[in-house]
């Protein structure tokens, strides 16, 4: 695939492409998962990935970015000139921070540990490879169908039904 920018950087091979998402900074903004869309071309109703907007019993906000396990290549070809994932660069409050997390002296590999951050297992179709900071058991009986808008869905998205 070639792609419209020069090479910005060395290329970033990772041995393990390690998402962190940081729910303690997430503000529901829906600035990742449109510049997502925008760089992939991504049609209205479809989604590479998705930010919920969860209730929690107390009826505070929690906000959960998903990314679908089957369209998601975690910014495989900015990697190739030297930038992070789309997703990454356009989040306002750094709740995204992307590296190698084989690399146990990497950001990504640093804060991850230090937040106690760890995969949602065979959850609503999540991606392999991106690590939840800061995720509570209540939200799994939220996330219904994950990424793809499912009419059982309550939560609010950027693109109306």
């Amino acid at each position: 695939m070639t792609v419209p920018w020069d090479r910005l950087g060395p290329a970033q091979a990772h041995d393990a492409p390690t998402l962190l998402v940081d729910l303690a900074r997430c503000i529901g903004c829906h600035t990742c998962s449109v510049a997502c869309k925008v760089e992939h071309a991504v049609p209205l109703g479809a989604f590479r990935m998705r930010v919920r907007w969860l209730e929690a019993a107390d009826g505070r906000m929690s906000f959960l970015p998903l990314f679908d396990h089957d369209t998601c290549d975690l910014g495989a070809a900015r990697g190739g000139v030297g930038m992070p994932p789309a997703c990454v660069s356009a989040c306002p409050t750094d709740a995204l921070v992307f590296g190698d997390g084989a690399d146990s002296g990497s950001d990504v590999s640093r804060k991850a540990a230090a937040r106690s951050a760890d995969v949602l297992a065979d959850r609503r179709d999540s991606k392999e490879g991106v690590l939840y900071a800061g995720y509570a058991g209540w939200m799994d009986d939220k996330l219904n169908r994950g990424v793809a808008l499912d009419p059982a869905d309550d939560d609010i998205t950027y693109e109306q039904r």
